[in-house]
């Protein structure tokens, strides 16, 4: 729009289209390009036959639009020319590297379709086309009677991850339980455990009363030994100077007697003692006379002595 061309009458005008354009090629007749089964069959590396529908994105090259012109011609030619051909060969041959288990993987799938697009562009720069995409627009699907076998795995395989999941939902319930018991065996043990330490606080408390007890006994009895002590030893220091008095007073009594003066005491005293003393006696005689007995001082001194 808004866009003026010049042309001379020895010209002529092409048109081409520019805008992202795109070719399916489909086992749907009448959907496609063409109007039978138009799907592309690709042999798998362990020998089976997998049938997929094809869609290809592409554009041309702006810049060489005249070379699309030159080499292609004039209308829609280029899509039988380059992209049917081309894309069709590729991707059946990067198709077919997979085995038919990862036809069923997206992923493994994506990959080789991308492998194939860069393939195919490289191979044609030439002629001025740009494959923007290649995908699978619908499900891979094989003949009836793989299909039907690819249907019981299918089913089969889903019967395994139902018990899987039973299993696993079994496993995690022993878990959950696990730790609940877990959970409630941990907090008996550590009820217990602060119960033994609540006893062992009281034992400990009970010890310390005991010991200040014991102590107070041992300090009161300690008091009461050393003033025990402090009074015997006052005493027996009283009675050590009263003996040694007594001692003293002895010897020198003795050292008073022992010269002639003491042997005068020791008289005195004696006749003292005698004079205390009542003498009587009974006469004898064996004859039957009596006489008369007379002692004169004398005889008495010499008797005393």
């Amino acid at each position: 729009p808004g866009k003026q061309i010049y042309n001379g009458l020895t010209k002529k005008l092409y048109t081409i289209d520019r805008t992202l354009q795109a070719v399916e090629m489909t086992e749907v007749a009448g959907r496609g390009d063409r109007s039978g089964k138009d799907d592309l069959k690709v042999k798998t590396i362990d020998g089976s036959d997998v049938y997929v529908d094809i869609k290809v994105q592409y554009k041309i090259d702006i810049n060489r639009a005249d070379e699309v012109l030159a080499i292609s011609g004039p209308g829609e030619s280029y899509k039988q020319k380059w992209i049917r051909d081309y894309i069709r060969s590729i991707t059946r041959n990067h198709l077919g590297e997979l085995t038919t288990e990862e036809f069923y993987d997206a992923s493994k799938r994506n990959e080789k379709l991308q492998a194939a697009r860069l393939e195919v562009n490289e191979r044609m720069q030439v002629s001025g086309l740009i494959i923007d995409d290649i995908s699978i627009p619908r499900r891979p699907h094989f003949y009836q009677e793989y299909e039907d076998m690819i249907k019981a795995k299918k089913e089969a395989d889903q019967a395994v991850q139902a018990e899987q999941s039973k299993a696993q939902a079994a496993k995690q319930k022993q878990q959950t339980m696990t730790i609940q018991e877990t959970n409630i065996k941990n907090v008996a043990v550590e009820q217990f455990e602060g119960q033994m330490k609540q006893k062992v606080i009281a034992a400990v408390a009970d010890a310390g009363r005991v010991k200040l007890g014991a102590d107070a006994y041992y300090e009161q009895e300690t008091v009461r030994a050393g003033a025990r002590l402090y009074e015997m030893t006052k005493l027996a220091e009283a009675s050590l100077a009263r003996k040694t008095a007594e001692a003293d007073g002895i010897k020198a009594m003795k050292n008073a007697l022992e010269g002639e003066g003491g042997r005068n005491m020791v008289r005195l005293e004696y006749a003292r003692k005698l004079r205390e003393i009542e003498i009587t006696g009974k006469p004898y005689m064996v004859q039957s006379n009596i006489e008369r007995l007379e002692l004169s001082k004398g005889a008495a001194a010499s008797t005393a002595k």
